[in-house]
């Protein structure tokens, strides 16, 4: 026979560890921020370097370089055609 006037207390396993969420939280809250500073910190070095690679003309692309001097050679006077072919024959002509 069981006794319905008596009242059980929830075990204690059951009870939710408060103090350890909050200090699970906050690490992580932080851990979360020092990753988002420091990838940022990472990507605003990158776009430094790069740009001062870009302005001290140590890194040119090839089809850059490619355009540069097909510009140049546009601006030079301009061959007539018969000019033109007998080059290009001469070069690649067998």
């Amino acid at each position: 026979m069981s006794d319905s006037n008596t009242t059980h207390e929830a075990p204690s396993y059951d009870d939710v560890n408060t103090p350890v969420i909050v200090l699970v939280g906050a690490i992580s809250a932080l851990v979360t921020l020092l990753t988002i500073m420091f990838v940022q910190g990472l990507c605003y070095h990158w776009q430094n370097s790069f740009l001062i690679r870009k302005a001290s003309g140590v890194e040119a692309m090839p089809s850059v370089v490619q355009i540069e001097k097909q510009k140049e050679e546009l601006v030079k006077a301009p061959v007539p055609i018969s000019l033109a072919m007998e080059e290009v024959v001469s070069k690649y002509g067998k």
